[in-house]
């Protein structure tokens, strides 16, 4: 009897609890599904950005077969001299005195069009250019050792790119008309170089100007060297998203859907330059040029790519509304039916690819929205058997499509839009599961 008392009288050790209820260890298979889901979004990353260089090789191909991008510099006028040298086995040095305008002004107006590599597309133009400007008294500038030819003097034009287009290059030299030396243009260190005689009997008298056109075309954009003591540029365009690049931003800038107008004034403390006697438009202050970049409205490629990046994002608010679902509506949700749901989520970035590079960003972003709305609203609908559900979860869906379409167009201020709409979800998530235990 003693024993048994005994026996009754002993506590019982309490069950060991499990470290890890239903509940959390539901969370954690869930949260591997999201790490595994990472592996599908990264190769659609992988695959924009293997498209985005194809749109950059089709782009290269068309600026072979169009035009390169521009860069314009002269009139120059060079003279040939020679002075004397011990150094020389004549006794004669020999190069090319190279004097800038004392006054330049250019003004470029751009005709842009697309052209296309199959799906992929570039933006060429066809730039006219105006030219003039004068010499002013330059004695100063001549060295007093060395010998002129003044026969052999010549005006130089040069640009990076200037194979025949729809109207030959001209120039005047006062009421005179100057004829280009040779059949074409000399290739120097990147430029394109035309030479036109002057055949002068002596220095040129100050104030004697010239004036001339020029027609290029080029793909991407358009800058001018500032190769003059006081030079003016001016580009203008019905193209309304330029950007201004180069050395030096205009003096004045106006842009509308209209087009664009921009304005630049540079210039050279340079007298004369002595160059050797090959003359080469290429060695003359090309990192001084400046102008204009025809951008694309929409630069489709890096929108999908950083759409691709919120796609960890949609997954993760789109599971934690499931779960929310299944904590507040007494529903159980296969892990599967998760994994599927996620895959939906990672499918919109390579839908907005597939259909954004025929049709654009904006309706493909569209179509692609309305197509994993309604598939991942449908299939709600299929696994809660609540219609009101999948209400709410398509007006979930929708806030995040409109959401991110909104920091895509924010550029600027897209981290702080980010920020602040992903705080507020974090504290609308917090209201909702404030009273679980």
């Amino acid at each position: 009897m003693s024993d048994t008392m005994d026996l009754a009288d002993t506590p019982q050790a309490a069950p060991d609890k499990p470290l890890i209820g239903p509940a959390g260890l539901k969370i954690a298979m869930i949260c591997a599904i999201m790490a595994g889901l990472l592996i599908p979004q990264f190769l659609v990353s992988n695959l924009v950005a293997e498209r985005e260089q194809r749109q950059e090789d089709a782009r290269q191909e068309i600026s072979l077969a169009w035009g390169r991008a521009q860069t314009v510099l002269g009139p120059l006028l060079a003279v040939p001299y020679r002075s004397p040298s011990l150094r020389s086995p004549d006794g004669w040095e020999r190069g090319t005195l190279a004097i800038p305008a004392s006054d330049l002004a250019m003004t470029a107006t751009l005709a842009p069009e697309r052209r296309r590599r199959g799906l992929f597309e570039a933006a060429v133009y066809t730039a006219r250019i105006e030219i003039s400007g004068r010499f002013g008294d330059i004695a100063e500038a001549l060295p007093s050792e060395a010998e002129l030819d003044w026969r052999g003097a010549f005006l130089v034009t040069a640009a990076s790119d200037q194979r025949p287009s729809t109207e030959a290059p001209s120039l005047r030299w006062g009421d005179r008309t100057l004829t280009a030396r040779g059949d074409g243009a000399a290739q120097c260190r990147g430029m394109d170089e035309l030479r036109w005689p002057l055949d002068l009997d002596g220095p040129p008298v100050p104030g004697s100007s010239f004036s001339g056109t020029m027609e290029l075309r080029g793909t991407g954009s358009l800058e001018f060297v500032p190769v003059a003591q006081r030079a003016r540029f001016t580009a203008q365009s019905d193209w309304n998203t330029p950007s201004y690049v180069g050395a030096g931003l205009p003096l004045r800038a106006t842009s509308d859907e209209t087009g664009f107008r921009a304005e630049w004034a540079g210039g050279r403390a340079e007298r004369a330059m002595r160059l050797p006697a090959t003359f080469c438009a290429g060695t003359i202050g090309l990192p001084a040029a400046m102008g204009v970049a025809l951008l694309e409205p929409v630069q489709t490629y890096r929108m999908i790519q950083r759409s691709a990046k919120y796609a960890a994002l949609f997954v993760l608010l789109a599971m934690m509304v499931y779960w929310l679902f299944e904590l507040t509506a007494g529903l159980h949700i296969h892990l599967v039916q998760y994994g599927l749901l996620g895959l939906s989520m990672v499918l919109f970035p390579l839908l907005l690819l597939a259909i954004a590079e025929p049709a654009g960003f904006g309706l493909a972003y569209a179509i692609s929205t309305a197509m994993v709305m309604g598939q991942a609203s449908l299939y709600t609908a299929a696994v809660t058997g609540r219609a009101r559900l999948a209400v709410i979860f398509a007006g979930v869906l929708a806030a995040l499509f409109g959401f991110l379409y909104v920091v895509l167009r924010l550029e600027s201020l897209a981290l702080l839009a980010g920020a602040l709409v992903l705080f507020a979800m974090l504290s609308a998530v917090m209201v909702g599961t404030r009273r679980l235990g």
